[in-house]
């Protein structure tokens, strides 16, 4: 029995561009099915499931199974890129302004990112209970949410609790869905009560 020969400086070439030639495979069926389903929430469908996602990716069922057993780092990839949404819509430093000024520049900021993720944070609504990455990146957002507002309007002191709950994206989902109103009739709604708030409040 002879012993087997290590492969050559040829086979080794050929089987490393054969590994990347595959990683790469992986690496885009995966962002085509992060995609497929980034797509499919903004559209409506708040919870795909794995036959519309394959349809939708134009890739097949097995292999959107297969990577769907990963489902949180799927749902890691999906929160990356509408977290990429939020810290460029909501970077913006607030200039030197009225209290008045503030608080309408605010609600315009807010109402352009939400409107943008409102399908998004819906939809990870579904997962919220049984998800680690959901439920870790949901209470990100509101401390992320609550920076943001601190940053806008220092002068919130003790109202702080009731306005940051009227300017998260839970009060603006209330606001669009529930209570049925369009974009500027929100806007509306939020910036004479945060008005109203402050204004008794620095009083």
């Amino acid at each position: 029995m002879t012993d087997a020969k290590p492969p050559s400086g040829n086979q080794k070439s050929t089987l490393a561009v054969g590994a990347d030639g595959r990683t790469e495979r992986t690496v885009r069926t995966r962002l085509a099915i992060v995609s497929a389903i980034l797509d499919l929430v903004r559209a409506g469908n708040l919870a795909p499931t794995g036959e519309e996602v394959a349809q939708y990716a134009r890739v097949g069922h097995r292999t959107v199974f297969r990577h769907f057993q990963d489902m949180e780092s799927l749902l890691n990839e999906v929160n990356e890129r509408v977290q990429v949404i939020v810290q460029e819509g909501l970077a913006e430093t607030p200039s030197a302004g009225t209290l008045t000024q503030r608080i309408d520049k605010l609600v315009d900021v807010r109402a352009r990112v939400f409107e943008q993720i409102l399908m998004y944070y819906a939809s990870s609504g579904v997962r919220a209970h049984t998800s680690p990455t959901v439920k870790r990146s949901r209470s990100q957002f509101a401390r992320y949410q609550r920076e943001h507002l601190l940053r806008w309007i220092p002068e919130a002191g003790s109202a702080i609790e009731t306005i940051d709950l009227f300017t998260s994206i839970d009060g603006w989902l209330r606001l669009r869905w529930a209570q049925r109103l369009s974009v500027e009739q929100a806007k509306r709604v939020l910036a004479s009560s945060l008005r109203l708030l402050l204004t008794s409040q620095v009083n």
